[in-house]
């Protein structure tokens, strides 16, 4: 992909929708294994004193760097937890 696609007027729109969203929302879950834009996402929700839930179904070697986040589960019961807490 060549950068000039990211300013083709659908990929400025999805852009802006996502951001959007994510502005808005109180909280994110990164569930995995998920992509690059997933994680920047993540980052950036961090970044911008959300809470940030790393929810890992199936066993894998969780990234060091999830150490920023405000929680990692494996089951969904600790991720609804996690999530209730915020209310």
């Amino acid at each position: 992909m060549e950068r000039a696609a990211l300013d083709h007027p659908l990929a400025a729109a999805g852009f802006a929708a996502d951001f959007k969203a994510m502005e808005w929302a109180d909280a994110c879950v990164l569930v995995l294994p998920c992509g690059r834009s997933a994680h920047v996402e993540a980052g950036w929700m961090k970044g911008a004193g959300k809470k940030v839930f790393a929810y890992m179904p199936e066993a894998q070697e969780p990234e060091l760097m999830y150490k920023l986040f405000d929680g990692i589960c494996t089951k969904g019961a600790g991720l609804m937890m996690f999530l209730e807490g915020l209310g």
